[in-house]
This record gives structure tokens, sequence and C-alpha cells, in this order.
């Protein structure tokens, strides 16, 4: 994933957090994601797989989609 990339997804999964109202730790605890994981995904030093993403919006009760770019 390039640096580029990595930024609009967790641009995109920082605004769903905020929509929802939760936190970066209750957003580790629903996908047990590690909370230094998680903080290394959001600050773009790691990748969120795509396994990350479904856990992700699952907890968030949205569609992958919305924490992807768009392919335009």
């Amino acid at each position: 994933m390039t640096t580029d990339v990595r930024r609009v997804v967790a641009t995109a999964v920082e605004e769903e957090l905020l929509r929802a109202d939760h936190s970066l730790q209750w957003l580790s605890q629903q996908t047990g994601i590690t909370g230094r994981a998680l903080r290394k995904k959001m600050s773009g030093e790691a990748d969120f797989t795509v396994a990350d993403l479904a856990h992700i919006a699952q907890a968030l009760d949205i569609p992958v989609a919305r924490l992807t770019p768009s392919p335009h």
C-alpha cells in the first residue's frame, strides 16, 4: 500500500470513528487489532490488511467500501 493510500484509508477510518463517536481504544477492543498496531496503521507506518478493514467495517456497522479509496 502506498503512503497516499494508507493516508486515505486512515482518514476514512478516523472519519467513521468520529461519526460513530468511538475511540481508537474502542475500535481496538472491537476488532482485536492491538492498540499499538492500530496506531501504526492510523499514522501510515503500517498497512491495513483486507481482514483489518473487514473487522473495522463490521465493528462500525458500515460497508467496507466506505473505508477504501475510490478506484477512479
